[in-house]
């Protein structure tokens, strides 16, 4: 690989120019493999070294909606009857279909953005619950948005310096990683601010 590409850009033009249907590729190959329970952080790499922060966050966000959406669809078509058949007489399923009907965009928005359960769990037990399409694909996309885009750049400019100088950072790249690890701290905190912010208004 080094001696093929000396520096990211080199390998992301090498994709580029060769195959146009590299993003088509990445977007069918990521959402199959989300479904499939491979960590999303894993393919979120693939797509920062292999496209770039841009269109790298581009390609996430479609595949990560593509996956979430037919995730959900195969739930709530093949699942749910069985799923409510068998806890139909458990109380507490249904306070927790009550209360996913009512809060299920904050519910998707906080699990998503805190990274609590795998992506494609949520996805799955979310077909299973009273959790509009609607709110959950709202849910998912603000959700996973900040920290896909904080991510992918990330990647263009931590771990492309990294390839492209070694260990020996610049101070420019010093600066940035302080900047993205703050924005990971904010980030980490919405949750936190979203959940408050309910509470305000409900009491």
């Amino acid at each position: 690989m080094d001696y093929l590409f000396q520096n990211c850009q080199q390998l992301q033009v090498f994709i580029m120019e060769r195959s146009y249907l590299a993003p088509l590729v990445y977007i069918g190959l990521s959402a199959l493999l989300t479904m499939c329970f491979v960590p999303r952080t894993l393919l979120m790499l693939v797509a920062g070294i292999c496209f770039g922060a841009f269109w790298g966050s581009l390609w996430v966000l479609i595949s990560s909606m593509l996956s979430s959406f037919v995730s959900f669809i195969i739930a709530r078509r093949f699942a749910r009857d069985w799923v409510e058949k068998l806890f139909i007489k458990r109380a507490w399923f249904h306070r927790l279909q009550q209360v996913t009907l009512h809060s299920g965009f904050h519910i998707i928005l906080v699990t998503r953005i805190a990274y609590m359960v795998h992506f494609g769990s949520v996805s799955y037990a979310s077909g299973l619950l009273n959790i509009r399409l609607s709110s959950f694909l709202w849910g998912t996309f603000w959700g996973i948005l900040p920290g896909t885009l904080i991510f992918l750049f990330s990647i263009q400019n931590i771990g492309c310096r990294l390839w492209d100088e070694g260990i020996n950072l610049s101070s420019e790249a010093t600066y940035r990683i302080v900047i993205i690890s703050f924005l990971l701290v904010c980030v980490s905190f919405v949750p936190w601010w979203v959940q408050r912010k309910k509470i305000t208004r409900k009491s």
